[in-house]
């Protein structure tokens, strides 16, 4: 199973990338101005398609093999509760990474800024919790969990990170993808992932419709922000303050996180089976191997164009 669902997941990105990249060159040799709403939409298609391949070919229930399971009220709410959990974690990350790495995230939700809320919502933290979650804590997830919890767990939220084709988000969404994997487990269904993700997504464009309502401008904001000049010493100093803070924030929050994941176990009686299976590690469990030659050279490939992006951004930085 793990070779098998190997295979998909580089046939997966391999789609994904090329389709884009066609995409992105038919659109501007024909001049078309797709408005933003549909590249989302599309974006999501590449990823969709060659997941309902993979379940056509291989006739698989997902019913069955994937757990839509209704989901408690109480549980719903704890999900959402962790998924704006998260989010100090990934403030913390982000700001990480963002010394060695570009974040793309800022411009995408810039560019959500001109649609009505609903839409914004819609786009941002409906569709892609649905499309993703099917994708990656359904197949990808329950194709691994066969051969342990906990490394299943971790690699999923690997190849969860490795999907989105930049660093930055690279970095955070392996995280968040190995914590949606156990919330999985937790509750027994898949959409208490769902949910999270949910939670999750909204958090940018909640925090922009807030400022903007206040009759904040965000982006007058930002560039006051830019333009205040710090000296190297006090620039230091700052952040260093700033990721004491934010280090503190994430701890204390993904300790929350883990708690509220353990109640979660303990109220879907699975409190018992969650910890021996996480004591157990990524040990492999059918003797199969988790990582295959095409997951490997997936993975090096996809680290190499993320690497090859970012110094090209490096050095137009320069240029500029």
């Amino acid at each position: 199973m793990c070779k098998r669902i190997n295979i998909f997941y580089a046939c997966l990105l391999g789609f994904y990338f090329a389709a884009s990249v066609i995409f992105g060159i038919v659109i501007g040799a024909t001049g078309m101005d797709l408005p933003y709403w549909a590249q989302c939409i599309v974006s999501q298609a590449f990823l969709l398609i060659p997941a309902f391949a993979y379940v056509i070919i291989y006739r698989i229930n997902i019913y069955k093999c994937i757990p839509y399971r209704k989901i408690k009220p109480l549980d719903a709410l704890l999900s959402i509760l962790l998924g704006y959990m998260l989010i100090p974690v990934v403030l913390f990350i982000n700001t990480v990474t963002m010394m060695f790495s570009t974040n793309y995230m800022n411009n995408t939700v810039s560019d959500l800024t001109s649609y009505p809320f609903v839409v914004q919502v819609l786009l941002m933290a409906v569709i892609p919790p649905m499309v993703e979650e099917f994708i990656f804590r359904g197949i990808i997830y329950h194709s691994y969990r066969r051969n342990g919890i906990m490394g299943a767990a971790v690699l999923s939220g690997l190849l969860f990170g490795v999907a989105h084709l930049n660093i930055n988000q690279f970095c955070y969404a392996f995280v968040i993808g190995i914590v949606f994997a156990l919330l999985v487990e937790a509750t027994g269904s898949i959409w208490s992932a769902v949910l999270a993700h949910f939670a999750f997504n909204t958090y940018s464009i909640t925090v922009f419709k807030i400022m903007s309502a206040a009759g904040i401008d965000v982006n007058a904001v930002q560039q006051q922000a830019d333009s205040v000049t710090l000296s190297a010493g006090e620039a230091i100093v700052s952040s260093v303050i700033q990721l004491v803070i934010l280090g503190g924030m994430a701890v204390g929050f993904m300790l929350l996180a883990i708690l509220i994941i353990k109640k979660l176990a303990a109220r879907n009686g699975r409190g018992e089976y969650l910890e021996y299976n996480m004591r157990l590690g990524m040990r492999p469990r059918n003797g199969e191997r988790f990582f295959t030659a095409p997951l490997i050279v997936t993975l090096v490939l996809a680290f190499v164009y993320m690497i090859y992006t970012e110094l090209v951004v490096f050095i137009n930085s320069f240029i500029v």
